[in-house]
């Protein structure tokens, strides 16, 4: 009996130890999990294949309280970098590789087929001491066919899908449309938006569909119905700020062409509503703006002498440029058809021309597909506006092509492949950008 005992006690003992010896080694192996996952997760890495970026762990406890561990999986970025919007047949097309080793070739491969389209040599892979990457640059411009591809290169992968289409700034510019018409539909475009979509009717007038045969550009008409609307709804107050008086008296101004009785109604309110704030009002950049546009259209000499005020205030200075509605405001004095001060348009003229040249050097720093410094897409958006303001006194084509770079860097020849168009940023913005792409089709160098 004592003898069976002792066995059993043995077997006790030894089942006991096997136990504990489970459950440190499950100890451990947590222990090691963490470690690895905490070594992983400290932030982004480069590797050949991509970036990998990793969330931050949390741990979280579950009814039984039981550790729970909640972690995100690594995101690739490509090597490879495109405009996933696509390019326009017979424009340029360019993409950038980075790379840990020099990148000699690349391949245009056919996303629905597998086939190789088009091959070449990688240009210009230079190594960048900061970012320890060679940096390249692909140019694949002889590809004019329509469909879908990706670019691949040994070592680094592949790029994200793009597309190639003859009339592609045409899609994207009539895809913007029909957002920017559901927007007025629905009231949920704001005064500045309006501003920006009728300074393209302004410039680009033979870019807009009139789908109905009326004659009218069916944005303008839009914006009409979205004017009847604010001022009628009784449910909802109509603004009453000078940047929705600018907004009506342009829309008079362009609109007198198709409805005088209409346009010089939009023309009289804006007036009231001018006439309204100016006595609470200071001098200011929306005012400034305002005056012009009523003055253009309406031509008093009341707001003629309001407008030269502020002449001591843009010889002084030229930061007046930061901001849209000086720059608005600048643009629609030079237009002008009434009689205007000579001197202030010089000074006008010049600071745009200036500002053109300043953003044109600055611009490879701020769309660099690597190394970009900027303030994000609202300020690109801005120095883009800028510059499409001086392209449209001066016409440049080197500021037409580095406009289009801005579009190509906002839709995803960026350092983290992002393609922030539509969701970031105005429609209203874009809409200017692309307008001018597809009023530029026939002047650019089609490929033979």
């Amino acid at each position: 009996m004592g003898k069976k005992c002792t066995i059993i006690s043995k077997e006790n003992g030894r089942r006991k130890r096997l136990r504990y010896s489970r459950k440190n080694a499950g100890i451990l192996s947590l222990l090691l999990l963490f470690s690895s996952i905490g070594m992983m997760a400290c932030g982004r890495t480069t590797v050949e294949t991509g970036h990998v970026s990793y969330s931050s762990i949390s741990s979280l406890t579950g009814m039984e309280s039981t550790p729970v561990i909640n972690y995100t999986l690594p995101v690739l970025t490509p090597n490879v970098l495109v405009d996933q919007q696509g390019y326009a047949s017979g424009r340029e097309k360019l993409a950038v590789v980075k790379s840990r080793e020099p990148v000699e070739n690349f391949r245009v491969i056919d996303k629905e087929t597998g086939e190789t389209v088009y091959h070449g040599k990688v240009e210009n892979s230079d190594y960048n001491e900061d970012l320890h990457l060679y940096i390249g640059r692909v140019d694949f411009t002889q590809v004019t066919q329509n469909g879908t591809f990706y670019l691949e290169c040994d070592r680094v992968g592949q790029s994200f899908a793009f597309t190639v289409q003859q009339d592609h700034y045409e899609e994207l510019f009539h895809s913007l449309c029909a957002k920017l018409h559901e927007a007025c539909e629905n009231r949920r475009i704001t005064e500045e938006e309006i501003l920006t979509v009728l300074t393209a009717c302004e410039w680009y007038p033979e870019t807009f569909a009139d789908d109905n045969a009326n004659e009218i550009p069916d944005l303008l008409e839009d914006i009409a119905g979205w004017l009847e609307k604010t001022t009628n709804d009784t449910g909802q107050p109509e603004p009453e700020n000078m940047t929705y008086v600018a907004a009506l008296a342009k829309f008079g101004y362009l609109y007198q062409k198709y409805d005088v009785q209409y346009a010089t109604q939009c023309l009289q309110h804006a007036s009231a509503i001018y006439t309204k704030l100016t006595a609470t009002s200071g001098r200011d950049a929306q005012k400034f703006m305002a005056l012009t546009e009523l003055y253009r259209a309406a031509g008093l000499y009341s707001y003629r002498t309001q407008i030269l005020e502020y002449k001591d205030f843009f010889e002084d200075n030229t930061s007046y440029l930061e901001e849209t509605d000086y720059l608005y405001g600048a643009m629609t004095y030079l237009a002008t058809r009434q009689a205007v001060d000579v001197d202030l348009c010089t000074v006008f003229m010049e600071d745009i021309r200036n500002r053109g040249e300043e953003l044109a050097k600055r611009s490879d720093k701020m769309i660099d597909a690597v190394t970009s410094v900027n303030n994000g897409t609202e300020d690109l958006l801005k120095r883009a506006e800028e510059l499409s303001c001086a392209n449209y006194i001066l016409y440049s084509y080197q500021y037409t092509e580095i406009l289009e770079d801005f579009l190509h860097y906002l839709m995803g020849r960026n350092k983290d492949s992002v393609c922030y168009y539509p969701e970031e940023g105005d429609t209203a913005d874009y809409l200017l950008l692309i307008a001018q792409q597809v009023s530029l089709g026939g002047k650019h160098e089609q490929i033979k």
